[in-house]
């Protein structure tokens, strides 16, 4: 085992961890802000409800589709809609104890 050969590896870590900071943050200017980041998931759950409406409705008027494709889609829905409201009250919570600080 030769000890000598991981020394010029861990002696090119500063740059190393100064190319991935840069990286980090051209990711986080490159994603936006919280607010869209907010209204794209909110964006998604409509789709996937109105998605999955569309599914369920399908499958009762025509008899076409996969009955079980069609309601894992209802279900996908249903929990993304769920994360959606709790992601929801915790913010209001945070909001509402803000609010209630002293200055």
């Amino acid at each position: 085992m030769n000890i000598q050969s991981y020394g010029p590896s861990v002696q090119n870590l500063g740059g190393a961890s100064k190319s991935v900071l840069q990286t980090e943050e051209n990711q986080s200017t490159e994603k936006g802000s919280f607010s869209e980041m907010l209204k794209q998931y909110v964006q998604e759950t409509n789709h996937a409800k109105k998605e999955a409406s569309a599914q369920a409705e399908n499958l009762a008027i025509t008899g076409e589709g996969n009955m079980s494709e069609t309601l894992l889609a209802v279900k996908q829905a249903d929990l993304s809609f769920q994360l959606m409201l709790s992601a929801r009250n915790k913010l209001l919570d945070a909001y509402r104890e803000v609010i209630r600080m002293q200055v």
